[in-house]
């Protein structure tokens, strides 16, 4: 029988310059403790490589208001996107861990660059909707900009910062690094878990149509269902990616996360989402994004998260 587990790759990203908080960065070494004390062999029998980060550059302000550390964060981004990029021309199946969820914009440009004719579609697990822009950001916090660089949608009828020159020279650089298209469609989006977003994030899905569901959605309607859809709605997409930030999880499960939002997804609902979309041959890249343990005193749910990336990889090897 073929060795599927061989054919998959854990890219560990530590970057955690992106955030509000800082701690995203230490979720990787979190889970690989739980990992340990659960007396599992997950890191030993998939080894990581990691991509380098910046986060030397938190020890000074940013240069930049609107778009904080935007030049460390690219550059974190070309070198998660061009290793995506060379473990999907060798048919590898990427599973992303990531500090904070500013990388999950280096990984969609990356499959893009391997798959430049393909639409990819994007099941995005999060609370947020992480579609401002550096003409819209409040906070100029970058992890909430992600979908905005790789849709290129600068939202601009929302618009209340004036940014300056450099700061737009590495936005656009940023947005077309891939090539002149953006690398993912806005009605290629689809949001699980959305319900802390702002008027301009919300104007925006109106406008291009982008379908979200909320943890009553998928209460009500069932994950089995809820993926259905996904898969209905996303028909037309060759490859799809799915982002996991577990802040899409409500705080009274987890709590150790930089941004945590009420009226979530249970952990079940979680777990069963990511498998349920695990199971379609179409998912071709898996992220995890912003544990921050510095907010989970007894690391229980970073062991609970270890759990999920555990089961969701025993599925992927059995539907891969």
């Amino acid at each position: 029988m073929k060795d599927f587990s061989r054919y998959i790759k854990i890219v560990q990203v530590y970057s955690d310059i992106a955030g509000r908080r800082k701690g995203a960065g230490l979720g990787i070494d979190a889970l690989m403790k739980s990992c340990d004390d659960l007396g599992s062999r997950y890191f030993k029998k998939y080894p990581a490589e990691v991509i380098l980060d910046e986060n030397q550059a938190f020890d000074e302000q940013s240069p930049y208001k609107h778009a904080k550390y935007i030049d460390k964060v690219f550059l974190v981004a070309k070198r998660l996107a061009n290793r995506i990029k060379d473990l999907r021309d060798e048919k590898f199946f990427p599973i992303v861990l990531a500090g904070d969820h500013s990388s999950c914009a280096g990984t969609m440009h990356g499959l893009k660059m391997s798959h430049p004719n393909d639409e990819i579609g994007v099941v995005y697990i999060d609370a947020h909707a992480d579609i401002h822009s550096i003409y819209t950001s409040q906070s100029g916090n970058m992890h909430g900009m992600p979908l905005s660089i790789v849709t290129a949608l600068d939202n601009k009828e929302a618009q209340i910062n004036q940014p300056n020159e450099d700061e737009l020279k590495i936005w656009e650089e940023f947005k077309t690094y891939t090539g002149n298209e953006p690398s993912i469609k806005a009605e290629n989006i689809i949001f699980c878990g959305l319900r802390d977003y702002e008027s301009a994030e919300e104007e925006l899905i109106n406008r291009h149509g982008i379908k979200k569901f909320n943890a009553k959605d998928i209460t009500y309607l069932g994950v089995k269902a809820v993926v259905e859809q996904i898969f209905e709605k996303l028909e037309h997409c060759k490859y799809v990616y799915v982002s996991f930030d577990v802040d899409s999880i409500d705080p009274i499960y987890l709590p150790g996360t930089g941004t945590p939002s009420e009226d979530g997804l249970s952990f079940e609902q979680a777990l069963q989402l990511n498998m349920q979309l695990l199971k379609n041959e179409k998912v071709c890249c898996w992220e995890i994004a912003e544990i921050n343990p510095m907010y989970d005193e007894n690391h229980r749910g970073t062991t609970a998260i270890f759990k999920i990336l555990e089961q969701v990889t025993k599925m992927l090897i059995k539907n891969y």
